[in-house]
């Protein structure tokens, strides 16, 4: 995978999406750069981790490592700014739309249109709008049908940030500016990402 920030050899548990279960490097820290042992990676490095306490099934794409004493939350709902691409029709409230977070691809729907924003400002110039065309800026609510783990923008970019598509095409990228609604037993994730 590759490490996205931190030390990995302060992480000791690893989620799987609707579960928290803990597991360990091992041997400690149990983590290998081209065959070659190491005691820590930095940010950017695509290294091997050994990993034991978990059934290697349970380990999937989108799957996080974390730092226990930092969770992320895992939710279903949450809020966001986005910059709407070319789309031939417009977005209403109940738009279906797919995910893409990092290497997970999530249906979801835009549960609600909060505002329109001006580009450049950010000032609202409208609120509750009907629905949004190309081009346009805004805030609105998603829903996905799994929890999905996020972090703040404001706090972590590189977890923050999404693109929504919509029957093949990319129709919007995003910020995440508010996580919603309740979260599953907490994703015991921090920062590290696990792509595959």
């Amino acid at each position: 995978g590759r490490e996205q920030s931190y030390n990995l050899s302060d992480l000791l548990a690893m989620p799987v999406p609707n579960k928290s279960i803990p597991a360990a490097l091992n041997p400690p820290p149990g983590i290998t750069l081209h065959d070659e042992a190491l005691d820590w990676a930095a940010a950017g490095d695509h290294v091997s981790l050994t990993v034991t306490g978990m059934d290697i099934i349970k380990i999937n794409v989108g799957c996080i490592f974390c730092d226990p004493k930092e969770p992320i939350r895992a939710c279903t709902r949450f809020r966001a700014r986005i910059l709407l691409f070319n789309i031939e029709v417009p977005v209403t409230q109940g738009f279906p739309v797919l995910l893409h977070y990092q290497t997970v691809s999530e249906p979801a729907t835009i549960r609600k249109l909060v505002s329109v924003l001006h580009k450049s400002s950010g000032e609202v110039l409208k609120k509750k709008p009907k629905c949004l065309s190309k081009g346009q800026n805004a805030v609105v609510e998603i829903q996905t049908q799994r929890p999905v783990a996020l972090e703040l923008y404001k706090d972590y970019k590189e977890l923050g940030r999404f693109m929504l598509r919509y029957v093949g095409s990319t129709i919007a990228a995003g910020v995440v500016t508010e996580v919603k609604g309740s979260t599953y037993p907490p994703f015991l994730t921090k920062h590290i990402h696990v792509l595959f």
